[in-house]
């Protein structure tokens, strides 16, 4: 069984953004945390996860937000999640995990707390 989940990085002023698209479970999140660990790597600690087009998130997709939560706590930056609905938005309440997150409605929305959480914050230097 294959599992599909599309990923895409966009930077902005003092942030990150990924793009998931589909489902993140058990298969994917390998992936998934390769992706967000690479950017905490590049020294990009604030990141926004636009979950707008996430269809799915398994018990090991919530754990692995969880995961690096943590991780982007502990390099100084935030983690917020824009645009949470369906099965996710389900999962966060039942579990009483939506207090865990930063939860805005939108990637702008959240790109502008970033900016007000983090004034300072320069964007990443882009090696190419």
């Amino acid at each position: 069984m294959t599992t599909r989940l599309d990923l895409s990085v966009r930077r902005h002023e003092g942030a990150s953004v990924i793009v998931l698209a589909g489902e993140l479970d058990k298969l994917s999140s390998p992936r998934f945390r390769d992706v967000m660990v690479t950017q905490l790597d590049d020294g990009v600690c604030h990141l926004v996860l636009d979950v707008t087009g996430l269809s799915f998130c398994d018990s090991t997709g919530l754990w692995t937000m969880l995961e690096l939560r943590r991780r982007v706590g502990a390099a100084g930056g935030r983690l917020r999640l824009a645009g949470a609905h369906g099965v996710l938005e389900r999962i966060l309440t039942i579990t009483g995990l939506a207090g865990a997150f930063s939860l805005d409605p939108d990637v702008p929305t959240a790109l502008r707390a970033v900016r007000q959480a983090a004034p300072d914050a320069k964007p990443p230097s882009d090696p190419r």
